[in-house]
């Protein structure tokens, strides 16, 4: 895993080191093995590489470049595939008329260097870094269409003299880009901009009223919380056209899905047939995410997902020797005083079963005290809550322990159907087909579920209740009881934003309506919340984290071809999950049927250090805040909040903090 960033100017000129260095060096984290930089003429189309302090090769430093150039690439490298030099970016091909800077790994470079090779092409090193040149050299942007992992990367295309970039299919890797007057910067995070001098972190208020209301992170149009910047979406690509200085956005890829529209009853036949077709694909997609040339562990939480991935591994190495992962897994678990969040029960029994090393740590709330203006930082935007410090925790744990690349189960609750709010759209397609012996079996299965009878139809109520009220009655009821946070908001910002941020974000989302669709939204949507956390993370510590249910196509494509009677079965969810994995799982991790969702003491870790929260909320969210009403509500405020589980307060915190950081 690396650190990619790239700087457009105005005009072709000599031009001051400091801010493409400054952008590369706030990215070091990422990849403190390896620097490099290429300066490009554009109407030359002449390239110069140059090097860091931290460069493995021999090049003149870029310190000393006096030559004139308007487009700057540069990389910090993570050696995860051979170590050697010869793994040096930005990296070049075709008789340096193609270059890239790459963030990422590509699962099947192996079977493409053998297809490539049938082409005529040959290859001076291991790395998946020239397959990508090589990919893009002989099938141009349609490269794509044939790669199969997570990435970001910007190549420059000397003949053509355009840059090409992209971001991998359901958004594992993170790319952003700046555009203001006639500059153009691209990098793997928000943070690399801040060197720039045409930089001047202006706050989108639009994304921080939407976060403060309802929690939201991400847009759809690649909105971010800063108002120059745009993250490239998921499945996403760009062309700038360095002569007419044109920018081009467009979408390559959309996942294909059963969406519902025809009802297929259980059928024990094809049951087994899906059941045999998740087990193959998913052992292969771990054994795919074990290839590296640096040692390889796994997180473990306890949860069906981290357990069957620990397990599967476990099951390759019966069969065959791998180097970087060692003779048993090593896994990794973050675990609690408290009994109702902890879940090292659990982890314990796959450590035991599967025989690995199991690593622990125990976050406590000094310690997120002391860490919580870095983990601001390190997260680049505001987040959901504080679980995110327990998985950086466990990065910071597999890091210590010698460990390189983390397996993670991420994405598997979006593909399998993991969470409580399934259940209802669940239930809703099955009484729009009138599947009513189905209904009749999953009601009683519902003990095997952690969704209870009550939550279901109270769910289900609450969907068909938004469908039919208009949107009128819809906002006049979510102003009055939705959020707890809004009557802390400032009158004039409330007045300013609200109409439209519940159009963008309540009013205008999708009908519930099936459990598939549901499964959709979150899959290519709030996922990536969840990836941009593990991102950053994991780069913090210098760890590449590799999520096989988020990042292999064919097996995400194959589960979500099939209907949603397979899903969730006899009440159970996960079933197909739980069904290929059965052999590898602890019987009573198969039987587990509460969900936690690697909850965190949230709670009990803010309240003995409010009134300092509040001061630096009162000091930084004046604009946003009500501060008067904190200052007489604050007791209220605080008792409002629940015991166990997320907590609105956490929004406040975050938000001040991040306000903090940028000023």
């Amino acid at each position: 895993m690396c650190g990619i960033c790239g700087l457009i100017i105005c005009e072709n000129k000599k031009f001051h080191f400091n801010e493409i260095l400054s952008m590369a060096s706030s990215l070091r984290h990422r990849g403190p093995d390896d620097e490099g930089y290429i300066a490009i003429s554009t109407p030359s189309r002449t390239v110069t590489s140059l090097s860091g302090n931290d460069s493995q090769i021999t090049l003149p430093h870029i310190e000393h470049f006096e030559q004139e150039a308007d487009v700057y690439l540069a990389h910090r490298r993570l050696s995860i595939l051979d170590l050697s030099s010869a793994g040096h970016q930005p990296m070049s091909y075709d008789d340096e008329n193609l270059w890239v800077v790459y963030n990422g790994e590509l699962y099947n470079h192996e079977k493409l260097r053998d297809e490539l090779r049938g082409f005529g092409h040959q290859f001076r090193t291991r790395t998946d870094t020239e397959v990508l040149l090589a990919a893009y050299g002989q099938w141009g942007e349609a490269c794509l269409d044939r790669f199969d992992g997570m990435w970001a990367f910007v190549l420059y295309d000397k003949r053509r003299n355009v840059l090409f970039g992209s971001r991998d299919r359901f958004g594992v890797k993170p790319l952003y880009i700046f555009r203001k007057n006639d500059s153009f910067a691209f990098a793997s995070e928000i943070k690399a901009f801040y060197g720039l001098s045409e930089f001047k972190r202006a706050v989108n208020e639009d994304a921080v009223f939407d976060y403060l209301a309802f929690g939201c992170e991400r847009w759809e149009d690649g909105s971010t919380f800063f108002k120059e910047v745009k993250e490239i979406p998921a499945s996403g690509a760009f062309r700038f056209d360095l002569e007419k200085r044109q920018f081009h956005f467009f979408s390559y890829y959309t996942l294909p899905y059963n969406d519902g529209s025809h009802w297929e009853s259980f059928d024990e036949k094809k049951a087994d047939e899906h059941i045999e077709k998740v087990r193959d694909l998913l052992f292969r997609s771990v054994r795919h995410h074990l290839v590296s040339d640096v040692p390889v562990g796994s997180c473990l939480s306890g949860g069906i997902d981290s357990s069957a991935l620990v397990g599967i591994m476990a099951a390759v190495l019966d069969n065959e020797v791998l180097e970087q992962v060692g003779s048993r897994p090593k896994a990794f678990t973050a675990c609690y005083d408290d009994p109702q969040i902890d879940e090292s029960g659990w982890a314990q029994s796959v450590a035991e079963k599967s025989g690995a090393d199991w690593y622990r740590v125990y976050p406590q709330k000094d310690e997120l005290i002391r860490d919580l203006n870095e983990l601001v930082y390190v997260q680049d935007v505001p987040f959901g809550s504080t679980s995110i410090y327990a998985q950086y925790r466990v990065m910071k744990l597999a890091r210590e322990s010698g460990v390189t690349v983390l397996l993670d189960g991420q994405g598997s609750d979006e593909l399998f159907t993991g969470y409580v709010p399934y259940y209802p759209p669940f239930f809703m397609e099955m009484i729009k087909h009138g599947a009513w012996r189905t209904i009749v079996q999953e009601w009683a299965g519902l003990s095997n579920s952690p969704a209870g009878r009550k939550g279901v139809v109270g769910g289900c109520c609450k969907n068909i209740i938004n469908t039919l009220l208009s949107a009128g009655k819809l906002r006049k009821i979510i102003l009055e009881h939705y959020n707890p946070l809004m009557g802390y908001v400032a009158s004039s910002f409330r007045a300013r934003q609200y109409e439209r941020s519940l159009e963008r974000n309540l009013i205008s989302r999708p009908e519930r309506s099936s459990l598939s669709r549901m499964l959709y939204r979150l899959m290519t949507g709030s996922l990536q919340n969840l990836l941009r956390y593990e991102d950053r993370n994991s780069m913090r510590f210098q760890i590449e984290s590799r999520t096989p249910f988020a990042d292999d196509r064919q097996l995400i494509e194959a589960v979500f071809s099939m209907p949603s009677v397979y899903k969730i079965h006899n009440g159970r969810s996960k079933w197909l999950l739980r069904e290929a994995t059965k052999p590898v799982l602890p019987e009573r991790v198969y039987h587990r049927t509460d969900k936690i969702g690697f909850e965190t003491p949230e709670y009990q870790w803010l309240l003995p250090h409010s009134e300092t929260f509040k001061r630096i909320i009162l000091d930084y969210t004046g604009d946003y805040i009500d501060g008067a009403k904190i200052r007489r509500s604050w007791d209220k405020l605080l008792k409002c909040q629940p015991a166990t589980g997320i907590t609105s307060l956490w929004r406040l915190v975050n938000m001040a903090l991040w306000l903090k950081m940028i000023r």
